[in-house]
């Protein structure tokens, strides 16, 4: 343990000299810490994090007032999913005041928050599917955002989905939702629509067993209907295209204040939904909604 040294300040007011202290802040560590807990409270593990089979622990450094309060964090490290969760937890703890000279005190020291699937946790042929699938993953995200190759994207996307596909049905979640929506993305770009239309089912029967946050459900009903669009299903493509706006514009609506570069790029995906979705109801005969989709997708350009 050690103490900050006190600073001393000496103020003229009114022709009289003061000094005044700052508070001194005991630096302890994690085991002292543990040990004056009063009251602790476990987090709640994110239901996100779940599916996406994240663990591990979260490293905060914590200050904890006279009064045993945890006064203020600041996170060191840890999964980012996780951090939120831990920090929750922590505003929740107690402990017994810290004394230095027969004083209370405040203290400072960083504590560990650990979350573990336990028994749940990833098999070994899990781990093995997730070694090959994440390599296969990145070449297909790169691939398809650089819109050059298109077969070469849509034969690397196939791959990944297919291994994918070997996750148990009960894990997983957000990695498999994610490779069949980039593999109905890159057979939609390289015009083999009926393999695109197969991926985005796919990407759908994920979505709604609602596994997680719902942050990529407007990419699913996206890429469905934009998919049943181009193969001349209207009707079908008018009613995902619908599902997948109102998903952006709830993203854009919450991230407005928390994320801006967020929000900007829900706003631009939600256009281009709009500028489709304008097209398919001109297809149907329903040009007053058509116009209205293209004055809205105005709004965000």
């Amino acid at each position: 343990m050690r103490f900050h040294r006190c600073l001393l300040f000496a103020l003229l007011v009114s022709g009289i000299f003061s000094s005044l202290c700052a508070q001194e802040i005991l630096s302890v560590d994690q085991q002292t810490l543990d040990q004056h807990v009063d009251h602790r409270v476990a987090p709640l593990y994110p239901p996100i994090a779940k599916a996406a089979r994240i663990q591990g622990a979260v490293v905060i450094q914590i200050q904890v007032g006279t009064t045993g309060k945890v006064e203020s964090m600041k996170v060191v490290s840890g999964p980012a999913m996780l951090q939120q969760a831990a920090m929750d937890s922590l505003k929740q703890w107690s402990f017994h005041p810290f004394e230095k000279d027969g004083r209370q005190v405040p203290a400072g020291g960083r504590v560990s928050i650990e979350f573990s699937l336990g028994k749940g946790g990833p098999t070994p042929q899990e781990e093995e599917i997730a070694r090959r699938y994440f390599p296969l993953s990145d070449q297909c995200r790169k691939a398809v955002s650089a819109k050059t190759d298109y077969p070469a994207a849509a034969a690397v996307c196939k791959q990944a989905a297919e291994t994918a596909n070997e996750f148990a049905p009960d894990v997983r979640f957000i990695e498999r939702r994610s490779a069949f929506v980039y593999a109905a993305t890159a057979s939609a770009n390289n015009r083999d629509l009926t393999s695109a239309l197969a991926w985005a089912v796919k990407a759908m029967e994920v979505a709604k067993l609602g596994h997680d946050d719902d942050s990529g459900n407007n990419a699913v009903y996206s890429t469905k209907g934009t998919v049943e669009g181009m193969m001349g299903n209207l009707a079908a493509s008018d009613q995902d295209l619908t599902v997948a706006e109102d998903y952006e514009r709830k993203g854009i609506a919450h991230m407005e204040i928390d994320s801006p570069e967020m929000a900007k790029y829900y706003a631009s995906v939600l256009a281009q939904d709009l500028r489709f979705h304008a097209q398919v109801l001109k297809g149907l005969n329903r040009p007053d909604e058509a116009q209205k989709k293209l004055d809205e997708a105005a709004k965000y350009n």
